[in-house]
């Protein structure tokens, strides 16, 4: 399988808006890289219908954007921690804070799963850990990382702003939030820290370098939301391959993308435990007009496990009188446990 790490400069700023520009997403979503690679395609290539098809061709599937960590250059992945069982010995606070795994943990949490119970005797807290919400195996970064538990590469920040291009008279300080990268410093250089997504294709090679020219172009032109002040941008886009199972044999899936159900059969007999948030609205450059504003829809949030490996849709949220918005609602899964 193969990954696309998305690179920052320390210090990078990301609006991944949920609701509001006071809120924000700790996930690049998949919907989010679609919008942008879509207006890439749009502007740049033969029209954004030709990235579209491909998708809904099966030829392409990405999923969303998790935290890597670069050391030396090797990174290492981290995934979201599954909706499982864990042992009744953790301690249950500690355990809700950490939210994600090292591709190492992950696969020693593959060792100890039950896929009759769904629960694995794995134990995350005996793990070395970045901050409280991610832990790794000590192999996995060749370096003293001592005092890293209460330290982190990735924050959430919030800032004042002031609203200057307005003719409102009230209301002109608001609050903006935002993810922020920032290089973790050891005896030997620097932890730089990175957004990576999964990619599965059967892309012929044009298709595939025009997609990786778009990548690029994207971490030019930024991904989220206040990219005219600088934020969402990217200092290098990188091809690696992951060692991570495919889904022959699988008896549970973990969602890695926000995902809708293409009907009724695969959300009854596809999900089993999942979380559902909603994306969509916002306004389409018209202020004030309700019309003109992108529909909302609910999606099953990124680590849901899942039955079996469903396929998802894209779905339109454009306003009735204008049918050009589109969010990727595909489902981009992994295995987790094995049938005999």
């Amino acid at each position: 399988m193969k990954a696309i790490l998305l690179v920052p400069g320390n210090g990078a700023q990301f609006h991944l808006g949920e609701t509001s520009l006071d809120d924000t997403s700790d996930i690049l979503h998949a919907d989010t890289l679609f919008s942008a690679l879509t207006n890439v395609y749009a502007f740049v290539f033969n029209g954004a219908e030709r990235f579209i098809q491909i998708i809904n061709e099966g030829k392409l599937r990405f999923s969303s954007g998790f935290y890597a960590l670069l050391c030396k250059e090797n990174p290492v992945l981290f995934l979201p921690k599954p909706a499982i069982d864990f042992p009744e010995q953790c301690d249950p606070k500690r355990l809700k804070k950490v939210r994600y795994l090292s591709t190492g943990v992950w696969n020693a949490l593959q060792l100890g799963f039950d896929s009759e119970t769904i629960s694995t005797t794995l134990n995350p807290l005996d793990y070395p850990s970045i901050g409280s919400e991610f832990v790794y195996l000590e192999d996995e970064l060749p370096v003293t990382t001592g005092g890293f538990e209460k330290k982190a590469f990735r924050h959430v920040v919030t800032a004042p702003k002031v609203k200057v291009h307005t003719i409102e008279q009230n209301d002109r300080i608001y609050h903006e939030t935002c993810v922020q990268f920032t290089d973790l410093p050891y005896s030997a250089g620097q932890l730089k820290g990175a957004f990576y997504f999964l990619l599965k294709h059967t892309l012929n090679e044009e298709e595939l370098q025009e997609f990786l020219a778009a990548i690029r172009i994207m971490a030019d032109e930024g991904v989220g939301g206040q990219r005219s002040s600088g934020r969402g941008q990217f200092e290098m886009v990188k091809v690696i391959d992951v060692d991570i199972a495919d889904h022959r044999n699988a008896s549970w899936y973990v969602g890695l993308s926000p995902i809708s159900p293409s009907d009724d059969k695969e959300f009854r007999d596809g999900l089993h435990c999942y979380e559902l948030f909603v994306r969509g609205g916002g306004s389409l450059g018209v202020r004030g007009d309700p019309d003109k504003h992108r529909l909302q829809a609910r999606f099953v949030k990124e680590g849901a496990l899942l039955r079996q490996d469903i396929q998802g849709s894209i779905i339109d949220v454009s306003p009735a009188q204008d049918r050009s918005v589109l969010r990727y609602g595909m489902n981009f899964s992994i295995p987790l446990g094995a049938l005999p």
